[in-house]
């Protein structure tokens, strides 16, 4: 384990376990097996104690609470004539928006005014079968006039 810094106290497991049970027991989801034992902490942990009363008050502080009601806002729309220039700003930003992830999934890149295509992707949908998809990855997977490197010399053969 890791230094523990200079004014930090470290929990054993039990004390976690009990803070823990302790939280769940003011939300009402604690069993009868796991209350019995926080309660049998709780009689000789004296943090623990406090930790778990000052949960419950906490609790019944926030349960006591007035609820605030949100304040009603107005909406204030701009004049209609900048509704429709701030329309096709959006619709513009849009548009290159779509045009750059569409370039980015059909492997274009564009570099000093250059378009370049990587690599082919496969667009598949989810109604494609396993069949499907064997046959789209093929020709990735099948390179033409390919040497393949052999491991051992075949008799009568020389270097």
């Amino acid at each position: 384990m890791g230094r523990v810094p200079p004014g930090v106290t470290t929990l054993s497991e039990q004390c976690e376990r009990a803070r823990a049970w302790s939280s769940l027991r003011v939300d009402g989801e604690l069993s009868e097996l796991q209350s019995a034992l926080l309660d049998a902490h709780l009689g000789r942990c004296r943090s623990c104690s406090e930790f778990a009363r000052g949960a419950e008050e906490l609790s019944a502080a926030l349960a006591s609470a007035r609820l605030e009601q949100p304040v009603q806002l107005e909406l204030v729309l701009p004049p209609r004539g900048r509704l429709r220039a701030l329309g096709r700003t959006a619709l513009a930003a849009g548009a290159v928006a779509a045009a750059s992830v569409a370039a980015t999934l059909t492997g274009v890149s564009v570099s000093d005014g250059t378009a370049r295509v990587s690599r082919p992707v496969a667009m598949v949908t989810a109604m494609d079968t396993p069949n499907e998809l064997r046959a789209l990855r093929r020709p990735l997977l099948v390179v033409s006039n390919r040497t393949i490197p052999r491991n051992r010399q075949d008799p009568g053969e020389s270097f």
